[in-house]
């Protein structure tokens, strides 16, 4: 056996599978606690911000069962809307909105969240990490390659990913393009039944921050969600970051939905 086949081998022998990839990708380390600013943009198909958002965004993990509460501060028409997620291992997720012109509280049900997250080209499904166990995975190409708008070529698995379970999304499937080095999907595309680009995820930077208690975690810094029908986009920047630094537990509650307090 020459050096070359043998190494082509070993390479064979360690390539791991579309399933393996997405599994790691979709299960990265989450920390216990979080808090960070939002900074929404809303973004015209002619590259004109047309609404700039400030939202508060709080998270706890506690064994199986991830909370993540979202906080509108600005402007004027979306402030004191408050969106609870409850994400748990095994079961399905719960989502309730508070809506301040209403001074009511309703839980969003599932075939709602694949619409428009408060008025933004995010919809309440995209603000959550799918399961892993929701899509079938194959793999499209182990030597993809993309570059960010941070002028950097990031080298890529470029894998399918078709719902299998909980199928109320508003795609047939997605192509994502899956970082080597991060497992973080650097671009994800969003198709129809008729295989027709219809929405664009990308994350334009990302790095490595540190929390309170020494763990170090990957945060999507700056991320772009567009609408490839309209041209419409929004962007998210996240300023502020803390992690595993403890946030109270009435976050998490519908009364604090209610109130705010």
């Amino acid at each position: 056996m020459t050096i070359v086949a043998l190494f082509a081998l070993c390479a064979s022998a360690f390539a791991q599978s579309a399933d393996e990839i997405m599994k790691t990708s979709t299960n990265l380390p989450v920390p216990s606690f979080s808090k960070a600013v939002l900074i929404i943009e809303l973004v015209d198909k002619n590259g004109s911000v047309t609404e700039h958002r400030v939202v508060n965004e709080y998270g706890n993990k506690k064994g199986d069962l991830k909370n993540v509460v979202f906080d509108l501060r600005t402007p004027a028409s979306v402030k004191d809307t408050r969106i609870l997620q409850a994400e748990k291992v095994g079961k399905s997720d719960d989502k309730w909105i508070y809506l301040p012109s209403l001074k009511t509280t309703r839980r969003i049900a599932a075939a709602e969240r694949q619409k428009s997250w408060v008025g933004t080209d995010f919809t309440y499904n995209d603000m959550t990490i799918r399961k892993y166990e929701d899509d079938s995975y194959e793999m499209l190409d182990e030597n993809d390659s993309e570059k960010a708008n941070n002028g950097k070529t990031y080298a890529c698995w470029k894998i399918k990913s078709t719902p299998v379970q909980n199928k109320n999304v508003e795609y047939a499937y997605r192509v994502q393009h899956i970082d080597k080095g991060s497992y973080l999907p650097i671009l994800v595309e969003y198709f129809d039944k008729s295989d027709t680009l219809i929405k664009t995820y990308r994350i334009n930077t990302f790095e490595q921050v540190k929390g309170a208690t020494g763990t170090t975690y990957w945060l999507r810094r700056f991320a772009t969600m567009k609408n490839e029908k309209t041209g419409h986009a929004s962007t998210v920047l996240v300023e502020k970051v803390e992690f595993d630094s403890p946030v109270p537990d009435k976050l998490f509650t519908q009364n604090w939905l209610n109130t705010g307090k």
